[in-house]
């Protein structure tokens, strides 16, 4: 009966935190920071992917990240996803910026690591799109395929 318990909690518990999370993904923020550049990425894929890994360029200075579920599941073919940029990490850089992103999809889960290193058949990389960006402001981004047929990330219009 003890152990019965036990399992019945920790299934509560579990779930509890997944629903909790769910809904921390997906929350858009309230308020759009003067030193941060929003991104807002819709999926629009035709299966669920591992990771999703985000290379900035801001007027040449480079920074990497990515998304994945805390829980090693994968994300959702439809899910959005918001990004910010924040101006602090990045030296002498105006409002107005040169903005190049670099979109990876990683087709299966992998842990992720801080070398953005994943398998090569599972490293599906797209064009990169730039674009003239001010901080405070948002952009929309629609990531669109498969891994059959690649990946496309697209500005969507304001």
């Amino acid at each position: 009966m003890k152990k019965i318990v036990i399992t019945v909690l920790a299934v509560v518990a579990v779930l509890a935190i997944a629903v909790i999370f769910a809904f921390h993904r997906t929350d858009q923020p309230s308020e759009i920071n003067e030193n941060e550049i929003a991104l807002q990425i819709q999926l629009d894929l035709k299966e669920d992917v591992g990771l999703l890994i985000i290379d900035s360029d801001i007027d040449g200075q480079k920074e990497s990240g990515g998304i994945s579920n805390a829980d090693k599941t994968m994300l959702k073919k439809d899910d959005l996803i918001y990004w910010s940029i924040d101006k602090q990490h990045y030296e002498t850089v105006s409002d107005m910026v040169e903005l190049l992103l670099n979109f990876t999809v990683i087709t299966e889960y992998c842990d992720p690591n801080y070398e953005n290193i994943y398998p090569e058949e599972y490293t599906m990389p797209m064009k990169p799109i730039t674009f003239t960006a001010k901080f405070g402001d948002a952009y929309s981004i629609r990531i669109t395929g498969d891994k059959v047929n690649g990946y496309q990330a697209i500005m969507e219009q304001a």
